[in-house]
């Protein structure tokens, strides 16, 4: 009831009184202070992640990782070329369209090295 919300208001209050010096308003301020240090220290410690060895070995392993599998989706859009070709009868070019390969499609290093 109204009682009991006032109590509870009043517990909650209790401790927090300004004192004559006005120490809590001091030490709020100094947690603002040191809150937005903290923030910016984060902002700094994002930055740095970019050189940290940890990172740049789990961007190498991804790196692999995706490589890996752009080989694997390449190989398997060749095969399929082959088989239209080979078995299917169709020309080189009948199966590019058919595929939606363009003239500069190839491997992802092929790719890299002619830039």
């Amino acid at each position: 009831s109204i009682q009991q919300a006032e109590a509870r208001l009043a517990d909650a209050k209790r401790g927090r009184e300004e004192d004559e010096s006005g120490e809590r308003a001091k030490k709020m301020a100094r947690r603002v202070e040191l809150t937005k240090s903290v923030a910016a220290a984060n902002v700094e410690l994002e930055k740095l992640k970019q050189n940290d060895p940890r990172e740049v070995a789990n961007l190498e392993r991804e790196l692999t990782l995706v490589t890996g599998a752009a080989h694997r989706w390449t190989d398997n859009i060749f095969s399929s070329k082959d088989y239209l070709v080979k078995k299917r009868g169709l020309m080189k070019k009948e199966a590019n369209k058919y595929l939606g390969i363009t003239d500069n499609f190839d491997y992802p290093e092929d790719k890299i090295s002619k830039k």
